[in-house]
């Protein structure tokens, strides 16, 4: 029996599927398309970060600082790119980025609406900063006292999952008559 190394991806299919990854996912950080790009299994984080670098050195990509962070997103040069050497990339690749793609933005999007900090305070306590962003600006932030950082923690993992239902109830509160 013998054993063979894995298949190791040519460093320019790296880059065109780095470049397909971020048309079906951007904008997104670095550790998102790691996520999206290891869960494919398709190369490792070393690879991926030399062809992100590399594809912004050559204006195909651009790294923008947004409210949420340092985001990457394609480029018209990089559309280009693909256009011109799309058939360097098997089909099949293609199709499983583009199919699966899709899903992963709209879990990155939820991602980056509800945010969350936790910090402590001049008096020495603990503050949980929640927010739910749109157009890379605060739709609404609330920060909550609380006695422990290990029940700001608790909160903070429920945000992404309730922050819409706490705004609309804030909203339809505000919005009722009190008479």
């Amino acid at each position: 029996m013998s054993l063979h190394p894995p298949r190791r991806t040519p460093e320019e299919e790296q880059r065109l599927v780095v470049l397909y990854s971020l048309q079906h996912l951007a904008p997104c950080n670095h550790v998102q398309l790691h996520r999206f790009i290891a869960e494919l299994d398709l190369f490792n984080y070393f690879d991926m970060m030399i062809a992100l670098n590399d594809l912004c050195d050559k204006g195909q990509a651009v790294r923008v600082m947004r409210r949420v962070g340092h985001q990457y997103e394609i480029t018209d040069s990089g559309r280009e790119a693909l256009a011109l050497f799309s058939n360097r990339v098997p089909h099949s690749l293609k199709t499983l980025l583009a199919e699966t793609g899709a899903a992963w933005r709209a879990r990155f999007q939820e991602e980056a609406q509800y945010q969350h900090e936790i910090v402590k305070n001049e008096q020495g306590g603990t503050e949980l900063i929640l927010s739910i962003i749109e157009n890379d600006a605060d739709a609404m932030r609330i920060t909550i006292p609380l006695p422990t950082e290990d029940l700001a923690n608790v909160l903070a993992t429920r945000w992404h999952k309730i922050g819409g239902d706490v705004y609309g109830a804030i909203f339809r509160l505000l919005m009722e008559d009190p008479q």
